[in-house]
């Protein structure tokens, strides 16, 4: 694997592109063995992958928001669960390579993801239900410290993270806090939970949190206990969680078309094809197809054009449900023109089914997305 070097331009689809095929051809022993791919993780550091969004100048490659969104979809093309997994790593850089250019701050982690290899963590989605994106963990101040105590769940890559921000309500003010743990620091455990329909080598097991000391200080943000996600701190993050895992999501469709029209005119099935109910079927895949496409290259281009973060974040919202949800029917419709062999488990469109699916429980999910669409517009009149 060629390491890119420092350059004033991105490459993140090229680099993507070069790392997809070995991606590919590990994805079914990952999916059959529900491990996160350290080996994946290994050649994106090698790559530049996982320095991407740091800004040139601070040894990253300077990929911003819709470079990066694109890369993603490449990598999910190859494999979907370490797309999603390295997600929750490249949103957080992302957001902080922003504030860096916006008003010179996080210069200290940015070097450090760009020269120690520092892979980041988030546990935000919590247990992704209907109802407010809130947080049952608490941050009891304690002197100069905060004591933070609860269970998260979905923390994707959770055996590859250093550094993993957690949401903690503090008790006497209500403000939702974000906080960097150390993965090593002391009661912080990783309780290997992870064992599901999808998605299976993201490594989303359960994180403990038992009494884990954190300085005051080190709090990187406090979001207002009524109405967190309106917060311009939380939108300018969000948007790049939602932008990345919408190109996440759109990959799984691409690799779902290639894959339905590979099926075309090979195998037992296509003896008793009706050539007139294929076009109807094809035609349902592409309008399905370039429904997701043309959203997610709007929603991006959009996002990055808007100068308030919390604008963007209602246009990262419809988008991802408008994507993802066009994305599942490309993935439906390529299993109906594949036939009865995209039920075996030997076949690619099996784990596309199945990884597919995972889109609706990233937050905000429906209904809670339609309501935070309503709300945004209702906030602009």
């Amino acid at each position: 694997m060629t390491q890119i070097t420092k350059t004033t331009t991105t490459a993140m689809t090229d680099v993507a592109a070069a790392l997809r095929e070995d991606f590919d051809s590990r994805a079914v022993a990952a999916d059959l063995s529900g491990t996160i791919q350290a080996e994946n993780y290994e050649e994106m550091a090698e790559a530049g992958y996982l320095r991407g969004p740091v800004p040139v100048e601070l040894g990253g490659l300077g990929a911003e928001l819709a470079e990066m969104a694109r890369a993603q979809r490449v990598l999910g093309w190859g494999c979907a669960s370490t797309a999603l997994a390295v997600n929750m790593h490249l949103f957080q850089v992302g957001a902080a390579a922003d504030g860096f250019r916006s008003s010179g701050a996080n210069e200290v982690p940015l070097r450090r993801v760009a020269d120690e290899g520092l892979v980041l963590g988030s546990t935000a989605a919590e247990a992704v239900v209907a109802g407010a994106w809130d947080t049952p963990t608490t941050a009891t101040p304690d002197g100069d410290d905060y004591v933070v105590a609860g269970r998260k769940f979905f923390f994707s890559g959770s055996h590859m993270t250093d550094l993993v921000r957690v949401n903690a309500r503090d008790t006497e003010t209500g403000e939702i806090l974000v906080v960097p743990l150390p993965m090593r620091a002391s009661g912080v455990t990783v309780v290997d939970t992870w064992d599901t329909t999808g998605m299976r080598s993201t490594a989303s097991n359960d994180l403990i949190l038992d009494d884990v000391r954190v300085p005051r200080s080190a709090v990187t943000v406090r979001l207002p206990a009524d109405g967190p996600a309106w917060s311009p701190a939380f939108a300018s993050v969000i948007r790049w969680f939602l932008s990345g895992v919408t190109g996440v999501y759109l990959g799984i469709a691409d690799r779902a078309r290639e894959a339905a029209y590979d099926a075309l005119g090979s195998g037992s099935n296509s003896l008793h094809r009706d050539p007139a109910l294929t076009d109807v079927m094809v035609g349902e895949l592409e309008i399905a197809h370039m429904t997701a496409s043309a959203t997610f290259e709007r929603g991006i281009a959009r996002i990055s054009e808007l100068e308030d973060p919390v604008d963007g974040l209602a246009v990262g919202i419809a988008m991802k449900e408008a994507s993802t949800n066009a994305s599942t029917l490309v993935v439906d419709r390529a299993t109906q023109i594949a036939g009865g062999r995209s039920y075996h488990r030997r076949s690619v469109l099996d784990r596309l089914v199945r990884d597919v699916r995972a889109a609706r429980y990233h937050p905000p999910s429906a209904p809670v997305a339609q309501q935070m669409i309503g709300i945004a517009q209702r906030r602009t009149r």
